[in-house]
């Protein structure tokens, strides 16, 4: 056998030294990295291993299955390092049938972990981070990377990033993952930068179906959060602290069986660009907002973007299809609230206080633009 870099000998060699009988990962030629064969324990062990700034590269469609924890509720040992993982359009999936509680990967707060390439698949955490945990301050790189049908107890059916985490995604997927409180896809409370990803049919049985952003700041450009679901709040979005912006997106057929929120909740700062909320639907009785609720000293933006063909269609005082804003600041600057349904009044925009206008219209809403809120929207007629 022939090593071809030092970090594939120094990986041998401690695989060596530590007794483990299966297959090792090696180095590949020409300064690939380390090589993983298709082989659960040679992935662990590879994990396990590797030294500071390695990258593994695993083979090629393979399915990786975890029939166990390796400790605690880590399906795979905690990354507590920088790591490159390369998958190669391989999958790493707990056995649900026959494996205990466990999530996928975890990394820790001194670890900073890359994936590429990969699907992460069935992982069911008794806490937070279905697919991915990571710990406050710990770092994940995401690209091209499927997190599907992952479930949490707790928060981050997908990934759950902790204070001063920071995460970056681009071109990846989060799909059909839950979470029995917050976040159904990622529960943020660090950085994310995010370009490039999709969130659909991930569901939270309380707030967020797609996201919950919990405090620090992130930047999504070219994003979709389309068809999940919550419980109880926002049912696509959900800003509780700190400062969210969407960029070139879309917030679309998300639903909330709540009160608050069909596709965004928004209780701190968000700014929209460019992006399109429609197909919201906010299902509970005497619910508020459509499209977005905008409350509690909150901050809303939008800049060149439309909320359109949203509903507030539960029973009894359901109001705002579009927007319902409470005790909050709103711009609209080239924006449009069109075409939005309430069960009573004002089906386009209710609220509290007056929005910043220009060169805005809020316009053939049901039953009513603006009228029946308590402060009707400079330039809204009807």
């Amino acid at each position: 056998m022939r090593y071809t870099n030092l970090s594939g000998i120094a990986a041998l060699a401690t695989v060596l030294a530590n007794g483990v009988s299966a297959v090792p990962a090696v180095a590949g030629g020409s300064g690939s990295g380390i090589q993983v064969p298709c082989d659960t324990t040679a992935l662990t062990t590879a994990i396990a291993t590797a030294p500071a700034g390695s990258t593994l590269v695993l083979a090629r469609h393979c399915t990786y299955h975890l029939t166990a924890a390796y400790s605690s509720d880590d399906g795979l040992p905690p990354v507590d390092r920088q790591l490159t993982i390369e998958g190669r359009d391989a999958t790493i999936v707990r056995d649900g049938l026959t494996a205990g509680a466990f999530r996928i990967f975890h990394v820790t707060s001194t670890g900073a972990l890359r994936l590429d390439d990969i699907t992460i698949r069935g992982g069911n955490s008794p806490d937070n981070g279905g697919g991915i945990l990571v710990d406050d301050s710990g770092m994940l790189k995401l690209n091209k990377v499927t997190l599907d049908n992952n479930t949490a107890v707790s928060q981050g059916g997908g990934v759950y990033a902790g204070f001063g985490a920071t995460a970056y995604i681009t071109r990846s997927e989060f799909t059909f993952n839950n979470s029995g409180f917050s976040g159904g896809g990622l529960q943020s409370e660090g950085a994310v930068t995010a370009d490039g990803v999709e969130f659909a049919r991930n569901f939270a049985a309380s707030d967020g179906g797609a996201i919950y952003h919990g405090s620090g700041d992130d930047v999504y450009r070219n994003t979709t959060l389309k068809n999940n679901t919550s419980g109880a709040e926002a049912g696509g979005l959900d800003v509780e602290a700190g400062t969210v912006q969407f960029i070139n997106s879309k917030i679309l057929n998300n639903t909330t069986t709540g009160s608050n929120g069909g596709g965004i909740y928004n209780d701190a700062s968000l700014t929209l660009i460019k992006t399109e909320v429609s197909g919201n639907v906010l299902g509970g009785s005497d619910g508020n907002g459509g499209g977005i609720y905008d409350g509690g000293g909150s901050s809303l933006v939008l800049q060149n973007s439309s909320v359109h063909h949203n509903s507030a269609n539960g029973s009894g005082t359901s109001q705002g299809g579009g927007i319902y804003s409470h005790d909050a600041t709103v711009t609209l600057d080239h924006s449009q609230v069109n075409d939005n349904a309430s069960t009573v009044a004002p089906g386009g925009v209710w609220t509290d206080t007056q929005f910043t206008v220009n060169r805005s219209e809020i316009r053939n809403n049901i039953p009513t633009n603006c009228d029946g809120s308590p402060v009707i929207v400079t330039g809204c007629v009807g």
